[in-house]
């Protein structure tokens, strides 16, 4: 490989050269031998990746430490006059979010949704983009032309030689964590229906970094460089991979037990969307249960995390813990045993011993005059939320109502308004409140959920198409959400009717 200098790499001076470079590169890209890639898992690195972190790294996105290749990328970047440039670093400082990790993350949205080199185009439509992804969908004309200014092509046939050897190092350790997963559930190898897992490996990020995302029936996971392989997370999103479709496949079986839903809405230091799909929340309880059995913690540790993800708001982990000690000693399938255990969950029994648990409190900071607004807002939402689990709709409307007030534009209050008027029968209002949503939301499970209720509300009103347009952009994030998925396979296959159905 050559050695970067202050313009990156020298391309060779011989055409000769050049080609056997070349031919090299390419054979070097073909898929790995390895059974880490075997069925419909794989770890690979992509050019529309490259391609748009190349440019936002020429346009400002972290100048700093990063690995090696990011380092003569930039270089090579910073020796060539691409006009472009200036309009491009104006768009990704217009761009910018404070926090790192979601400035990153949309950017590797927009990439994961891109098509091949040169033209990127969208694989769906613009409007159908989840919100992070369609805040920064205005860079593809701009990468569409950094690409042939910069000569990416060239730039990546040579920056490529680092990404095989990344991917060289997760090969081996990847393929050992798929089996002992696929062994310690028992599912065979390569039996996911179509779906995919895809591991990039992505070197022009900051290190450190990972991004998991779901679309469609892909799941994806993004990891930049870091010291110690990113094992664990691999494989925490390859058990959402396979355990995920159980969940969506038995929901009337785990709704057996959703009066817990209302004790896991206590836990203050729980994500909100565990609170709002308790399917999600059976599913990772199940995973974190699944970790700490394959891990083969000594007792005292594994009772000691049991404990602090009880704490957390993953009220069933210890119940999962226990009942795979009985998986262990049979020989079914985890998809086979799935609806065995979910049935098994006895909710007095459950209700009995999570009454002993003293939740935690989330992580804060110091307190300020604008955090404690935040706090009061905080409780009005979770108020609302709660009053719409129990179909308190009044109650609701008037927590939502005092958001509102605070803060028009609050995603979570409009949507709760948008709820509660779908559930109380007002479906011009409702249909108001889902629209503004929209327009401000960025929270995948809200954004889904909007475009079931107005695909619903079409239904209602006898609009099939429209109905089954706002069903199929749902479709992209729903996968992020059993509940959701559910909702949009019924609305696909059938017409809403005009019955209540539970809020999500």
């Amino acid at each position: 490989m050559q050695t970067p200098n202050a313009r990156g790499w020298r391309s060779p001076t011989e055409p000769l050269i050049r080609i056997a470079a070349m031919l090299l590169v390419s054979v070097l890209l073909l898929p790995l031998p390895s059974q880490a890639q075997q069925g419909k898992v794989l770890v690979e690195s992509s050019q529309q990746l490259f391609s748009v972190l190349a440019a936002i790294n020429d346009a400002g996105y972290d100048p700093g430490a990063g690995d090696k290749a990011r380092s003569a990328v930039r270089a090579d970047l910073a020796g060539k006059n691409i006009p472009v440039l200036p309009e491009l670093r104006k768009f990704y400082e217009s761009h910018r979010v404070a926090d790192p990790g979601r400035n990153l993350g949309q950017y590797i949205s927009l990439a994961l949704l891109l098509g091949p080199p040169p033209d990127f185009k969208l694989s769906v439509a613009l409007a159908d983009l989840p919100p992070d992804a369609r805040n920064v969908a205005g860079l593809v004309p701009l990468l569409q032309l950094f690409y042939k200014q910069a000569d990416l092509a060239d730039l990546w046939a040579r920056a490529s030689v680092d990404f095989h050897t990344a991917i060289e190092r997760y090969s081996a350790p990847v393929r050992r964590s798929i089996e002992l997963t696929d062994a310690y559930l028992r599912i065979p190898a390569g039996s996911y229906l179509g779906r995919t897992y895809t591991i990039y490996l992505d070197l022009l990020g900051a290190p450190n970094q990972v991004q998991a995302r779901i679309y469609g029936s892909n799941y994806y996971l993004v990891i930049t460089p870091s010291a110690d392989l990113r094992i664990h997370d691999i494989r925490h999103q390859y058990l959402h991979f396979l355990l995920d479709p159980m969940a969506v496949k038995y929901g009337p079986e785990i709704h057996h037990a959703i009066s817990l839903e209302a004790v896991a809405r206590k836990a203050p230091a729980l994500r909100n969307d565990f609170k709002e799909d308790f399917s999600l929340l059976v599913t990772e309880c199940l995973i974190r249960a699944v970790e700490l059995r394959m891990d083969k913690l000594p007792a005292p540790d594994a009772a000691k995390q049991i404990q602090q993800m009880t704490s957390t708001g993953f009220i069933l982990v210890p119940y999962f813990y226990d009942a795979l000690q009985e998986f262990e000693k049979q020989d079914a399938s985890m998809s086979v045993y799935y609806p065995q255990m979910i049935k098994g969950i006895n909710p007095a029994a459950e209700e009995i011993r999570l009454g002993k648990v003293k939740f935690a409190e989330p992580a804060t900071q110091a307190p300020t005059a604008a955090s404690s607004g935040r706090t009061v807002i905080q409780q009005l939402l979770d108020e609302g939320d709660n009053d719409i689990s129990s179909a308190n709709y009044d109650g609701a409307n008037a927590a939502f109502e005092q958001v509102l007030t605070k803060d028009p534009k609050n995603e979570r209050a409009l949507f709760g308004m948008a709820v509660v008027t779908s559930n109380t029968r007002k479906p011009d209002l409702a249909r108001k409140y889902f629209e503004e949503t929209l327009d401000v939301a960025t929270d995948l499970r809200i954004v889904t959920w909007c475009h079931i209720y107005l695909g619903r509300l079409d239904d209602i009103s006898g609009n099939r198409n429209q109905a089954l347009a706002q069903y199929r952009t749902a479709s992209l994030t729903a996968g992020h959400y059993p509940e959701a998925l559910r909702a949009v396979e019924a609305g696909l296959q059938e017409p809403f009717g005009l019955e209540v159905h539970p809020s999500p």
